[in-house]
């Protein structure tokens, strides 16, 4: 008659275990969902991050585009103005050593002027003889003389033209030379950021796991209870003789 604290015993043991299985079970649960939560917003902070840092290269990018394509029309415009300097620098040297080759050619018909003029008065004086010739070559090695001084001085003149002009070519070039020196490297295309990696989502504790510890829990507190009735009877705890 004493079966029923017996099985009372072992649903008592057993409510017991199985609540404490049910909240360990519960606690892990909400353990692995919290950590799942936080890994996941974690994930969604890295994403955000690497998308703004993606942001923030593609605008400095095209500002470096910008400035880029900005210094390379400058620089095109000061090659176009050493272009013009240098073209007027050489047509004022070309210009000056024609107004000197003019010059030289005016002195040259003076000076050949000056010879016929000192030929035509030996000739009108109407004499003859050595002293005459003498005259005569007189005029004709000072007009060779003042010919030569004249070429000497245009082929100088020429000359320094000559080193002028290429003087002014060198001062182009290193003006153009300069001005691709200044010009600032060519931006590189950014890279796209690492995109982080996607968190493996928790298991959470099997339900299976969770079935057998309350069959266990069931099991265990029958044999339980059959272990205190056993007990009580053998040390007579109902009184029974």
């Amino acid at each position: 008659m004493c079966e029923p604290i017996s099985a009372t015993l072992g649903v008592v043991s057993a409510l017991g275990s199985g609540m404490q299985a049910i909240g360990a079970h519960q606690q892990q649960e909400a353990a692995v969902a919290r950590s799942n939560a936080i890994a996941q917003q974690q994930y969604q902070r890295q994403l955000q991050i690497a998308a703004a840092q993606d942001e923030e290269k593609s605008r400095t990018y095209q500002a470096q585009l910008k400035a880029a394509t900005a210094s390379r029309n400058a620089y095109h415009r000061q090659v176009t103005a050493n272009q013009a300097e240098a073209n007027r620098a050489l047509a004022a040297s070309a210009d000056n050593l024609k107004q000197k080759s003019a010059a030289a050619a005016f002195e040259s018909q003076r000076a050949v002027a000056k010879a016929v003029q000192a030929q035509g008065s030996v000739l009108a004086t109407g004499r003859s003889g050595q002293s005459f010739l003498l005259q005569t070559m007189d005029s004709q090695r000072v007009l060779g003389l003042e010919q030569a001084e004249i070429n000497r001085s245009m082929y100088d003149a020429s000359a320094a033209s000559g080193v002028e002009q290429h003087g002014i070519l060198l001062d182009q070039n290193a003006a153009n030379v300069a001005a691709w020196n200044n010009l600032p490297a060519n931006p590189l295309s950014p890279q796209a950021s690492f995109i982080p990696i996607k968190p493996m989502k928790q298991q959470g504790p099997s339900g299976l796991a969770l079935a057998g510890s309350l069959i266990g829990s069931a099991a265990g507190g029958f044999s339980s209870g059959l272990e205190a009735y056993s007990t009580m009877k053998d040390n007579n705890l109902f009184g029974v003789t």
